[in-house]
C-alpha cells in the first residue's frame, strides 16, 4: 500500500488556492482540529472518514489524489483508505474500497 500523502497534498492546496486552515475548514464544514491534525501527519481515522469525502469534493480533487498524490499502482487504486482503531479490547480494520 502506498504511504498516505495527504499531509503534503494538504500543504499544497492551502497554499496554492491561498487559504487558512480556519477558512477551509470554515468552507467545508470540517472541524479545525481535524485539519489541523492531519496536516502535522495524524492520519484519518475511521471516525473521520467522511471528512476526506467531503475534503475531497471541496477541493474538486479525487480521493486517490488527496491521500496518495494520485500516483497509487492499479491495485492499490482499489483501496482508498485504511485504517485500524480500538474500541475497548476490540480491533477493527476499516478498508474503503473501489468495487466498480
Amino acid at each position: 500500500m502506498s504511504k498516505i500523502k495527504l499531509q503534503d497534498i494538504l500543504k499544497v492546496e492551502l497554499k496554492v488556492r491561498k487559504l487558512t486552515l480556519n477558512s477551509l475548514a470554515k468552507e467545508c464544514s470540517i472541524p479545525p482540529s481535524v485539519l489541523h491534525g492531519w496536516l502535522h501527519g495524524t492520519l484519518p481515522s475511521a471516525k473521520n472518514l467522511h471528512h476526506v469525502k467531503t475534503l475531497s469534493e471541496h477541493l474538486e480533487i479525487s480521493i486517490d489524489k488527496l491521500l496518495f498524490g494520485g500516483r497509487a499502482s492499479e491495485q492499490q487504486k482499489l483501496i482508498l483508505f485504511q485504517s485500524t482503531f480500538t474500541d475497548g479490547k476490540a480491533q477493527y480494520k476499516v478498508t474503503v474500497e473501489k468495487i466498480n
